[in-house]
């Protein structure tokens, strides 16, 4: 009997630990497929619009380059802003293999604030330093995902300069944190300097071009969920470019965005390692009114790995976006 009830508890102490080590799996996973950081437009240098009433984003300064109207002349502009979203995903925790893996609904909610600390006339450019902060709640609407339930913080600072000619230039460093709303552990951070150019152009009346290009170090960190002792093995350099038009039909604003990403790891098991990551993103915008805006939107993407295997993944999303913000 004793021989039996050792053997049980064995098997008991086996199956925790198995189950213990798939959740840490899928938290890694689910941090893996997380894109971030996240900068407000105005902070990138998006600002040339195709509107001709007030809402433009942006006015001609003495330099000729573009100068953000949502900042003052002199001295510091701030903003502060809520977004909730309510969407669909097909693959929560960027599994590999099928398309659908543990679909399920998730809701968003995310307070942020920031300031442009002044704008700078240059001999041909603008210039303007930045700083912000974001707090987001993420909570998977599935019951048996709501152990995965967590919170980010997020903050950045940079320093944008927008020329006369159409492009704008940006360098700058975040800063990223996970912790588990269940376990309230810190379970992913990061440190991501980066630099990156934009040049946004007007196609026509209606329609408004945006190419972006950055690139970045992602200096992270898994204390709680590393394997063999390498808590940087999420660390990367990433390269990236998007092109996005933005098209205003009535009220709406239609964009189609195209992402493109390659990551390079080095460190513990993810040594070797490359990331080649596609994104194609639909929305639609509308402005309730100056401060409020509803959206839709429609986001697919697939991650293609090499020097590691299984992490190859496909997800999509859909769904809705309520946004409040204010300036002052």
């Amino acid at each position: 009997m004793k021989n039996i009830n050792k053997y049980i508890v064995t098997l008991l102490c086996l199956g925790q630990q198995m189950i213990f080590a798939q959740s840490v799996q899928q938290v890694r996973d689910r941090i893996e497929g997380t894109e971030r950081p996240v900068i407000p437009a105005q902070a990138k240098g998006e600002s040339v619009s195709s509107s001709n009433d007030s809402s433009t984003d942006a006015t001609v300064s003495d330099t000729g380059a573009q100068r953000p109207v949502q900042l003052k002349d002199k001295g510091m502009s701030s903003f502060i802003g809520y977004n909730s979203k309510y969407f669909f995903r097909s693959n929560p925790l960027s599994s590999s293999g099928e398309l659908k893996q543990q679909a399920t609904g998730m809701w968003t909610n995310t307070f942020f604030a920031g300031a442009g600390l002044g704008v700078f006339d240059a001999s041909d450019a603008v210039i303007t330093p930045y700083v912000g902060v974001s707090y987001t709640i993420n909570d998977y609407i599935k019951s048996n995902l709501s152990s995965f339930n967590y919170n980010s913080t997020g903050a950045y600072a940079l320093l944008l300069a927008q020329f006369g000619n159409g492009w704008s230039v940006r360098g700058g460093v975040s800063y990223s944190m996970d912790s588990s709303s269940v376990n309230d552990t810190e379970d992913y951070k990061e440190i991501y300097p980066n630099v990156g150019v934009l040049k946004s152009f007007v196609v026509n009346e209606s329609t408004t071009a945006i190419f972006d290009a950055s690139i970045g170090s992602h200096q992270a960190s898994t204390e709680k969920i590393t394997t063999d002792g390498h808590e940087d093995e999420l660390s990367s350099l990433e390269y990236s470019a998007s092109y996005a038009l933005n098209y205003e039909l009535m009220s709406f604003t239609i964009i189609p965005k195209y992402k493109i990403s390659y990551k390079v790891y080095d460190e513990g098991i993810n040594k070797n390692r490359d990331d080649m990551i596609h994104d194609v993103n639909f929305k639609i915008e509308y402005p309730v009114s100056d401060s409020l805006k509803i959206s839709t939107f429609y986001d697919y993407s697939t991650r293609n790995t090499e020097g590691i295997s299984d992490h190859d993944f496909k997800s999509y999303d859909y769904g809705i976006v309520l946004g409040l913000n204010a300036r002052f």
